[in-house]
């Protein structure tokens, strides 16, 4: 729900890459075990937000980075001029 309050991708983490904690975490927002690194891009599309991407990492790769965030909300640009050109062509 943050990134949809902001303007830009949320990053986060769990506290503990590896552990019970890390597991915890993932669970309580309902991602796939394993999941320790998020990034989440609301997608927005003629001005009304119709959803959000979340991508993920394990353990095994690094936390995301700017630059990472930047394609994360290229990507989220395209996902939602596709799913309003859908919602257009069903009206």
């Amino acid at each position: 729900l943050q990134c949809v309050d902001r303007a830009g991708s949320v990053r986060a983490g769990a506290p503990e890459p590896t552990g019970a904690a890390a597991a915890q975490w993932a669970a309580a927002r309902q991602w796939p075990g394993g999941s320790v690194f998020a990034l989440c891009a609301a997608l927005r599309s003629r001005g009304r937000t119709l959803g959000v991407v979340t991508f993920l990492r394990g353990v095994s790769r690094t936390q995301f980075e700017r630059g990472d965030a930047m394609y994360a909300e290229s990507v989220a640009v395209r996902i939602a001029g596709a799913v309003d050109l859908a919602a257009l062509g069903s009206a």
